[in-house]
């Protein structure tokens, strides 16, 4: 096979086949023989195979007479011009699979499929612009007689024709799943973006103003983010985990969906509680970084440590559904607990450093009563 390839690309390149005559006699048919389809037995190979007053090229039986595959054969550069009735006909006789070709380009279709004639192509293949042995994997997958005849043919297109669809499917999805993304952000996005932003402004900008910011981008009508007043908790947390999205909250601290909060007489905003503990560790340890041992000491829960160098010492039975943040180099705080849990973090996280809790910081997490 791999030799005959190298023969037909050669003269495809030379442009040695002038109509549809040459493609078939000197391209499909000889292809068909090396597939193991004898084109001498009309119980395999039927050429000129009349279907709905017009006639198919070739029909392909496999375990018996009634055709498996149809044939449409066009001049080198016409493969476009392939006539739609062919699967009209294929599809009220039938048959499952359909394969249009110039000889250069071999397109695969499922007549029974949905959507437009484009939309049920499988698999085109482009003779020239593949490698041999993969040339000759694609052919031997659709059109090789022993395929065709047990019906793993059909099967594998079959699949790949719901893959196919799958994936247009989702990219059809993309620019609802991206309004909903910007509309409530995740927190991994609004620090990445928030990353890139100090890279290349050597500014951190809050979470608040990057959650803004993305709001922007949503096609939806949505309240306006309430910008801080303050800049002063940048945050340099990375991610150790993927982080799930995080449902809006409500409470007299929050502005549109930014929970507020303050600072040292500054007033801040977070895109969630979440976000706002990490900003406050972030300050804490900026200001007490020889406290970090004391800091941890002191905020450890009865199971785990809330505070740790690794995620692994934070979420030691489950460090896979770990979701974590470096607030500040070194360290990091765990995500996974209840915005009570939160509050008694920065609570003792202040008094191991001094700070007043509830006067230098003043923050009030939905829920963390209960």
């Amino acid at each position: 096979m791999d030799e005959l390839l190298e023969r037909i690309k050669l003269r495809l390149r030379d442009g040695a086949y002038p109509n549809e005559a040459s493609v078939s006699l000197g391209i499909v048919i000889p292809i068909l023989r090396m597939l193991g389809w004898d084109d001498t037995d009309p119980e395999q190979v039927i050429p000129e195979y009349a279907s709905g007053g017009r006639r198919v090229d070739f029909a392909l039986c496999g375990a018996s007479r009634r055709p498996s595959l149809f044939v449409e054969v066009k001049g080198v550069g016409r493969a476009v011009e392939g006539d739609r009735q062919l699967f009209e006909y294929a599809f009220h006789e039938g048959i499952p699979l359909c394969l249009l070709t110039d000889g250069r380009d071999w397109s695969f279709y499922l007549p029974g499929g949905q959507g437009s004639y484009d939309e049920r192509r499988v698999y085109r293949l482009q003779l020239d612009e593949r490698s041999t042995s993969e040339c000759g994997r694609v052919l031997d997958r659709y059109l090789s007689r022993a395929r065709v005849k047990s019906g793993d043919a059909f099967d594998d297109a079959m699949r790949d024709y719901r893959d196919i669809a799958s994936r247009r499917e989702a990219k059809r999805s993309l620019p609802e799943a991206w309004a909903e993304l910007v509309e409530e952000p995740e927190d991994l996005l609004v620090e990445l973006l928030s990353e890139q932003t100090e890279k290349i402004s050597g500014y951190r900008p809050t979470s608040a103003e990057v959650s803004a910011f993305l709001l922007s981008l949503s096609p939806k009508e949505q309240p306006p983010i309430k910008a801080p007043v303050s800049q002063k908790t940048p945050t340099n947390g990375r991610f150790s985990e993927p982080i799930s999205r995080h449902q809006p909250t409500t409470s007299i601290k929050q502005a549109g969906r930014s929970l507020e909060y303050e600072m040292f007489g500054a007033r801040c905003s977070a895109t969630n509680a979440s976000m706002a503990m990490v900003e406050i560790l972030t300050t804490i340890a900026k200001r007490f970084p020889e406290r970090m041992d004391v800091i941890a000491a002191a905020v450890r829960g009865k199971s785990r440590n809330h505070i740790a160098r690794t995620v692994a010492e934070i979420y030691p039975a489950r460090p896979d559904l770990a979701r974590a943040v470096e607030f500040t180099p070194g360290w990091l705080v765990g995500l996974n607990i209840a915005n009570r849990e939160k509050r008694r973090i920065i609570q003792e996280a202040c008094k191991a450093t001094g700070i007043r809790f509830g006067v230098d910081i003043v923050v009030d997490f939905p829920n963390a009563d209960s």
